[in-house]
């Protein structure tokens, strides 16, 4: 669930594309849950815009990928949150409670 539209996450879905190298903010207004679903069953990719802008089509990443990939800088900009590593709510699981 950590590349889903939660709140956690900014309600974006956090998507790549290509040769996987970031990980992109795509509205959760452009695909529905449903669609991903049937998109993730059926292997097949989906087209959207992310924050960036970028055109292109969109799948789920793999675990690892939700945990270690970059986020795309300009997605993080438009969304006013710092760049990092795997998906806001992973990132903000990883955080030490205590500092």
């Amino acid at each position: 669930m950590t590349a889903h539209p939660i709140e956690e996450n900014h309600r974006h879905w956090w998507l790549v594309s290509g040769k996987w190298r970031r990980l992109h903010a795509v509205p959760a207004a452009a695909i529905s849950p449903e669609q991903m679903r049937t998109a993730v069953d059926d292997a097949r990719l989906l087209p959207a815009r992310p924050a960036c802008g970028m055109r292109r089509r969109w799948t789920m990443p793999g675990l690892f990928s939700r945990l270690g990939r970059r986020r795309c800088t300009p997605c993080c900009q438009a969304l006013g949150i710092e760049p990092g590593y795997g998906t806001p709510a992973n990132e903000a699981s990883r955080k030490d409670p205590t500092t």
